[in-house]
């Protein structure tokens, strides 16, 4: 018969959580940082980058990176990432200010967002991609997965965390 395993250690599972945590804090810093520079060549103003946030969830052991930026109801990520339809009442103000600091002809550019809409920029993709995203990828996992496992190990064959028993039923 499979044995479950009904306790981790004396003293509960105090001690790897918070090492996946402050793991995965660490890897969500770096992707938040590596999005920011991919965002850098789609730069208007800065704040789409300057959004750039990361949250862990203790919880679920998720790690969430993404710009947090709006265009009124609209989510200034997803455009980037997806681009838009045809936007036919496009205002000119903010297509003139992002064409002259490209130091492209305005009116070219609002009608194009106007008849064909805003093309699509995948920084997701391109930020999951990169090679310093990938090596930080694989070392959170490699150091994550070395770590639970020896706390495993020690769990089952040295008696618990804080050297008590260990309990298993069958």
């Amino acid at each position: 018969m499979p044995r479950e395993l009904t306790r981790i250690g004396g003293g509960g599972t105090a001690k790897w959580p918070f090492f996946v945590a402050s793991n995965m804090t660490t890897l969500g810093r770096r992707l938040a940082y590596t999005m920011r520079r991919q965002l850098e060549p789609h730069r208007v103003t800065g704040k789409l980058a300057g959004s750039v946030e990361m949250s862990y969830d203790f919880a679920r052991t998720t790690v969430t990176v993404g710009p947090s930026r709006k265009y009124g109801r609209w989510d200034a990520g997803l455009i980037l990432q997806r681009g838009t339809r045809p936007i036919p009442n496009m205002p000119w103000k903010p297509i003139k200010r992002w064409a002259e600091f490209r130091g492209l002809p305005a009116f070219p550019v609002w009608y194009k967002i106007k008849t064909k809409g805003v093309s699509a920029h995948p920084f997701l993709d391109e930020t999951l991609q990169r090679g310093d995203t990938r090596v930080a990828l694989q070392a959170t996992a490699r150091r994550l997965g070395r770590t639970l496992a020896a706390y495993a190990l020690q769990t089952v064959e040295g008696g618990g965390f804080a050297g008590e028993p260990t309990t298993f039923t069958e």
